[in-house]
């Protein structure tokens, strides 16, 4: 039985075993291609990704150049801003500044005054900034802040220079009777004060040089008894202090009788 198995197999090959080996054959070629596709396949899929990412990356790259380009002209952009705003500025400071300063010094050297009472004599000095002097009205000893100017009731009294009107009424403060006071525009304010209760101009009024804005009076509650009698306190005030109104104002002394003689 063995031997005639054998034989029937061993004639089925002989027949048969072309188309087999064939059969084998193309098995084998068609593993072959198959996984030949994968790997293909699976190559090209992986190209693929990385031509992808090598995209993405340029995209990136090119993004980020153009930021840092964009950021560098914005940076240069800014820094000429900031070095033409730092170089305008001291340049305006400097033209106001001087412009400021050259505009007040000229005004105050220019200043020229005219007399406040045409025809007066010096009774009392300007003493703020020595020893305070004795006020017979009073019987006390305090400052000068400004001068007196010996004259005659109702002698007029005139604006000493161009301004406006700044105050008129009563100086309470100091008592010095009726007042006027001018502000001159210029760094200089001044004061007339013992006037007359009759005033020729009110606040806000503007005034020119040598214009009358009232008259000599006695209204002053700390000097109405002096030796001299009547006359015009008159004061000028530079950048709101006191000073002496001799530097701008000449008047001869006045001498009481006992003197003269």
């Amino acid at each position: 039985m063995d031997k005639n198995a054998n034989n029937k197999a061993l004639n089925f090959f002989k027949k048969e075993g072309f188309y087999v080996i064939l059969f084998v054959c193309l098995c084998i070629v068609a593993t072959v291609a198959s996984i030949t596709a994968n790997n293909n396949k699976k190559l090209s899929s992986n190209q693929e990704v990385s031509q992808k990412e090598q995209a993405n990356a340029a995209n990136v790259l090119k993004k980020q150049k153009e930021y840092e380009g964009a950021l560098q002209v914005k940076e240069e952009n800014l820094a000429k801003a900031k070095a033409k705003a730092l170089k305008a500025v001291p340049n305006i400071k400097k033209a106001t500044t001087e412009n400021v300063a050259t505009t007040s010094v000229s005004k105050i050297t220019n200043a020229q005054f005219s007399k406040p009472v045409v025809n007066g004599l010096l009774a009392r000095a300007y003493s703020k900034d020595i020893d305070s002097v004795v006020y017979k009205t009073t019987d006390s000893y305090r400052n000068n802040l400004g001068i007196d100017i010996q004259a005659k009731i109702g002698t007029p009294v005139v604006a000493v220079m161009d301004g406006i009107v700044k105050e008129v009424g009563t100086d309470v403060n100091s008592q010095n009777g009726k007042m006027v006071e001018i502000d001159h525009q210029n760094g200089f304010v001044t004061k007339y004060t013992s006037l007359d209760e009759k005033i020729l101009v009110k606040k806000g009024d503007k005034v020119t040089k040598e214009q009358q804005i009232g008259s000599v009076g006695n209204t002053s509650l700390n000097s109405y008894k002096e030796d001299y009698g009547s006359h015009l306190h008159f004061e000028v005030l530079q950048n709101s202090k006191n000073i002496d109104p001799a530097k701008y104002v000449k008047y001869e002394k006045y001498q009481t009788t006992a003197t003269k003689k």
